[in-house]
């Protein structure tokens, strides 16, 4: 008696329709085999495509019929069996050596003969030709959906697959809970593990319910589809659909993944005003508070280095009492400051400028337009020399990629300046007023507000030998690098006498600067 092995597949990735597919057929197998009194000894069910060699469960089978366990397979359909060369050339040579001596198909029929085998080999060419003609149609549209700027692939965290249009659009549940965690991760105060417990509150989880892995987030992190590109196959194409975030704020996030630096706690309102606010001038570590208890009873607060470094031995033995340090926070804070007369002629002379900077601004559009054509220009020959095989692929797609990224960059800028113009001078006039408003934190004798203005616009702190140092930021640096007389009132001041402001054109135009003067 033959005996048979019955073998179902299904190569869907999608799990409902896998199960029911398998389902449907071993129903039509048993009772094929009941009917035609066929002797089934084992079952084989598997969910992978057959267009490649390498089935797990089918090289079982096959094994199974070559040790003499069975001598005939039950199947739907050739198709079920192979879908490449390889495995249907095994199947007809295991019937030419007698290993298998009956197939049954619902759907097929085949016999052990000349002409049996000869079906069998077109039915399982068939359906190795339907694979690779399906394969150059896939193809072929992925193609087109490239030239179209359409991911063809699943559509990332934050948007979906449109069905109808066969689009990517933004998701409504998701777009702007994702932008705000890109955002978030972009101020570098953000750990991996940090905004994976961000996106959890918001609701950003897997399909199991629990928190995205850290891999996946990475993933998030460095996806270029979030500004408007995206990758494929190794090669970066521009996208048609909407950006969640500019190509700016994308190269922050990619700057605080270089970093990985632990998210700075936040400061615990405390007895201490200053604590945390620099580190030691010497050795680098942060400067603590102690408070001291007089014989008298009096208290007062004292900023010492902690000496945590165990290769540096730090020197730095001497207390700073608070009140001192309080004196040269409110020095700094004057020097970088504006009365407010000279807040009116700054403001003044600012709106000079925007009248006299209308000629500069279109050429320097017109320029960011020539270097922008210039950059197209490129690409187009880098195709050329690729397609006429001057490149190799991996060349061709490093050089592409860097120039899509160029691109992008040229076209934000543009975007950017067609889109706000002079913006650089509302920047000035904002900063302007916020030096006017710091004199009002020396007048009301405002350490707190003092302390975290200095935060804001100052880097590098550090206290050494009882004295704080602290780099400024442009424009501040200006500021407080003026001489004292340049802040002084006007009756104040020599006859002749001018005050010098040196001003950058702000990220709308960072390649030259304008020199004014103040009288």
């Amino acid at each position: 008696m033959i005996k048979y092995f019955i073998y179902c597949r299904k190569s869907t990735e999608e799990e409902e329709r896998q199960i029911l597919s398998i389902e449907a057929q071993l129903q039509e197998l048993r009772d094929f085999a009941k009917q035609n009194n066929l002797f089934v000894v084992r079952e084989f069910t598997e969910k992978q495509s057959a267009k490649e060699p390498g089935r797990p469960i089918f090289n079982e089978m096959l094994s199974r019929i070559e040790k003499g366990e069975t001598n005939g397979i039950l199947a739907w359909n050739p198709d079920r069996l192979a879908r490449n060369s390889i495995d249907g050339g095994r199947i007809i040579y295991l019937v030419d050596t007698g290993k298998i001596t009956s197939l049954k198909f619902p759907t097929f029929w085949f016999e052990p003969t000349p002409q049996g085998k000869f079906m069998l080999s077109v039915a399982f060419g068939q359906a190795k030709y339907y694979t690779d003609n399906l394969r150059e149609n896939i193809l072929r549209g992925i193609r087109q959906k490239l030239r179209r700027g359409e991911l063809p692939a699943k559509a990332p965290l934050g948007y979906f697959n449109e069905p109808r249009l066969r689009t990517i659009e933004p998701d409504p549940k998701t777009f702007k809970k994702v932008k705000q965690c890109l955002e978030s991760f972009a101020t570098g105060e953000y750990t991996l593990t940090k905004i994976q417990s961000k996106m959890f509150s918001l609701g950003l989880v897997g399909k199991d319910g629990k928190p995205l892995h850290l891999s996946t987030i990475q993933g998030i992190l460095t996806n270029p589809f979030y500004y408007g590109m995206f990758l494929y196959r190794g090669e970066l194409y521009q996208g048609s659909h909407k950006p969640m975030i500019t190509k700016k704020l994308f190269d922050k996030i990619q700057e605080a993944l270089k970093q990985n630096s632990k998210p700075r706690k936040k400061r615990k309102e405390k007895q201490f005003l200053f604590l945390g606010f620099a580190r030691c001038g010497e050795c680098g570590y942060m400067i603590t508070a102690e408070k001291h208890i007089k014989k008298s009873g009096l208290e007062f607060v004292y900023y010492r280095c902690t000496k945590k470094s165990k290769t540096i031995k730090c020197s730095q033995n001497r207390f700073l009492r608070e009140e001192k340090l309080a004196e040269q926070i409110k020095d700094y804070v004057q020097k970088v400051s504006l009365p407010d007369e000279w807040r009116e002629k700054y403001l003044a002379k600012v709106n000079e400028w925007e009248k006299e900077n209308l000629h500069s601004s279109e050429l320097f559009a017109q320029n960011l337009k020539t270097e922008l054509e210039k950059v197209k220009s490129k690409i187009n020959r880098l195709m050329d020399a690729y397609l006429e095989g001057d490149l190799e692929l991996p060349e061709f797609q490093l050089k592409k990629n860097e120039l899509m990224t160029k691109k992008k960059d040229i076209e934000e800028k543009l975007s950017d300046f067609e889109r706000k113009g002079n913006h650089w001078l509302e920047l000035t006039r904002n900063w302007i007023i916020e030096a006017n408003q710091a004199k009002n934190f020396v007048l009301e004798g405002n350490f707190s507000e003092m302390r975290n203005f200095l935060q804001k616009i100052g880097s590098n702190r550090t206290i050494r030998d009882k004295k704080l140092t602290i780099e400024f930021k442009k424009p501040w640096d200006y500021l407080y690098f003026l001489p004292a007389e340049a802040r002084a009132p006007s009756e104040a001041r020599g006859e002749g006498e001018t005050n010098r402001l040196w001003w950058p054109q702000g990220e709308s135009n960072p390649y030259f600067h304008l020199e004014r003067v103040v009288s």
